[in-house]
């Protein structure tokens, strides 16, 4: 079943949010298509899509750090809104997605180019030979921009022109703010007792108790509402992380900085800024603005790292922006 636009793109208050949340599930629920592809080891990733009715372009949705593809039926239903094709899957080692080891708690990855390996091959078993001949622009958060620059980087898809990075992580803040030569220190320690592919001793668990005023949002509807997902199905319940996972994330900002890394990369990005970022250092943008021979900043100086979980000030700007920028 195709979606069928209103074109209402209005974000939605945060007084209004739980029982409009209902109301967008339901609705999306009926022209959903979800499956499951091999990447290329083997491993598996849950995938879902939602075709609109006369489509404008297609939007391929790439998620961050323990989250899933379900977490964002808000952001899909924008985009089908304004009469966007959306697609998206769960990162392996995340949801529904197969990760290589035993323990899902845990996110592993053996090297993080293979994030981007996964979204080319979901680009080219999925996406491609199911939106038409539409323009594809991709919309992602917080690891989900490493993953996109990595997949730019190493496989530069020429189909794709434009790119939406909404609070990018090329370079983590650990817990705490630890300096890295800490975590360095700690992580070969934990790697002595348990080996690579086991959680790191100090990892994070997950909690289904989170306080509001520690996150990363500034929507406590939404916030309280991925709480409860998250509590309701253990499949994203992912908090922590491999020794592994933690060595490679630690190192992608030595060479994805480099000038000879980005200056290859064509596509046009807009670089959404969270100003009380607490999760990614920020003034590395300034590296990619630089390098990036398409790109500029938009700073939402009020917003924490969630900046698409905001209040309703910050929401009204940011899609105004993002289909500003769209349609330009």
């Amino acid at each position: 079943m195709l979606y069928k636009p209103t074109h209402n793109l209005t974000p939605i208050k945060d007084a209004d949010f739980a029982e409009r949340i209902k109301e967008i599930h339901s609705s999306l629920s009926e022209c959903l298509v979800s499956g499951r592809l091999a990447s290329f080891d083997g491993i598996e990733l849950q995938y879902y899509y939602y075709l609109c009715e006369n489509p404008v372009g297609t939007i391929v949705i790439v998620h961050g750090f323990t989250e899933f593809a379900m977490k964002y039926e808000e952001i899909a239903h924008y985009f089908l809104e304004a009469g966007y094709n959306v697609f998206t899957y769960d990162q392996r080692s995340h949801g529904y997605s197969g990760s290589g080891i035993d323990d899902h708690r845990y996110n592993h990855v053996e090297d993080f180019h293979e994030y981007g390996r996964d979204l080319n091959e979901y680009m080219e078993q999925i996406v491609r030979p199911n939106c038409g001949d539409t323009e594809i622009t991709i919309y992602c958060h917080s690891m989900g921009g490493a993953v996109s620059l990595l997949y730019f980087h190493d496989f530069k898809p020429g189909f794709i022109k434009k790119a939406i990075f909404s609070s990018p992580m090329v370079k983590p803040r650990m817990a705490r703010n630890f300096p890295f030569w800490l975590v360095r220190a700690s992580m070969k320690k934990s790697v002595k007792k348990v080996g690579w592919n086991n959680a790191f001793e100090h990892t994070s668990h997950f909690n289904p108790h989170p306080e509001f005023q520690a996150s990363g949002d500034g929507s406590e509807a939404r916030f309280r509402h991925n709480v409860a997902l998250r509590t309701a199905d253990e499949h994203y319940q992912n908090s922590g992380s491999t020794n592994r996972w933690l060595e490679q994330c630690m190192g992608i900002h030595k060479y994805m900085l480099k000038k000879d890394f980005l200056s290859v990369i064509t596509q046009d990005i807009l670089i959404l800024e969270a100003g009380l970022d607490g999760t990614v250092y920020t003034n590395v943008y300034k590296t990619l603005e630089k390098f990036l021979p398409n790109c500029r900043i938009s700073l939402y100086p009020e917003s924490k790292h969630s900046i698409y979980n905001s209040n309703d000030a910050v929401l009204t700007r940011y899609w105004e922006e993002i289909f500003t920028y769209l349609n330009s």
